[in-house]
C-alpha cells in the first residue's frame, strides 16, 4: 500500500516552508514535522485496525500495533522531539532550533514515513529537497554543505548575461538559501547536478 496523498503532501508542506524565505521557518517546519509524524503514525495504525482511538496521546500512536516504531532507535528520536516541540509551544516562548535539529527532524519523519510505506510516490522536487536537507541534518558533513552553498551561489541563474533589470525590480539571489525555492521549482535540474557534482548521498 503506498503512502497517503495527504502525508506525502504534508512532508511537501514542511519542505516548502523549510526552503522558503520567512523569519523563523525552522521552528514553523520543526513544529509542523511533529505534527506529520503523529498524523502519519495515527494513519497507520488506523489503516492497521479502524477502530484505533485517533484521540491518544503521541507516545501511544508510535507505539500503536501495526505501527511501533523502534523505541531504541527512531521512536526515541521522535519522541524527543515531540518534547523539544511541546517546550516550544507551551514551555517557552522564546524557544527556537537551529537549522541542524530542524533538517534532522525532516529526516526523521521522512524516515517514519518510509518505515511505514515503504512504498513512498515522491515528486522529483520532493526526493532533491530531501537531498538538501540531509545536508544539513545534524550527522553531515560541514564541508559538503559549504561545497552545496557555494555551488548553489557560483551557478549561472541568470538565463542570459546581458538580462536587464528594471530598475524598481527586486533582485533574487537563488544563490542564497533563502531563495532555494525558486530553482528548486524553475531549475531543479541544476539544483540536482549541484548534488550529483558535489557527491551528495
Amino acid at each position: 500500500m503506498p503512502a497517503p496523498v495527504a502525508i506525502t503532501d504534508a512532508l511537501e508542506s514542511v519542505l516548502d516552508i523549510y526552503f522558503s524565505g520567512v523569519r523563523h521557518r525552522e521552528r514553523a517546519a520543526f513544529i509542523l514535522c511533529d505534527n506529520l509524524v503523529e498524523m502519519a503514525c495515527k494513519t497507520k495504525a488506523q489503516q492497521h485496525d479502524h477502530t484505533f482511538e485517533m484521540r491518544c496521546g503521541f507516545h501511544a500512536a508510535w507505539n500503536a500495533a501495526g505501527v511501533r516504531l523502534d523505541p531504541l532507535s527512531l521512536g526515541q528520536r521522535v519522541q524527543d522531539s515531540h518534547e523539544a516541540r511541546n517546550n516550544l509551544q507551551h514551555g517557552n516562548a522564546a524557544a527556537t532550533v537551529d537549522v541542524a535539529f530542524c533538517a534532522t527532524a525532516i529526516m526523521d519523519s521522512f524516515e517514519v514515513i518510509k518505515t511505514l510505506w515503504p512504498d513512498v510516490n515522491l515528486h522529483p522536487r520532493v526526493v532533491c529537497a530531501l537531498r538538501i536537507v540531509r545536508l544539513y541534518a545534524a550527522s553531515t558533513d560541514p564541508v559538503m554543505c559549504e561545497a552545496f552553498e557555494d555551488a548553489m551561489r557560483d551557478f549561472g541563474w541568470r538565463t542570459q548575461n546581458n538580462e536587464n533589470v528594471r530598475s524598481n525590480a527586486v533582485q533574487v539571489e537563488p544563490g542564497r538559501r533563502d531563495f532555494w525555492l525558486w530553482p528548486l521549482r524553475q531549475r531543479l535540474p541544476n539544483v540536482e547536478a549541484i548534488l550529483n557534482e558535489i557527491g551528495a548521498p
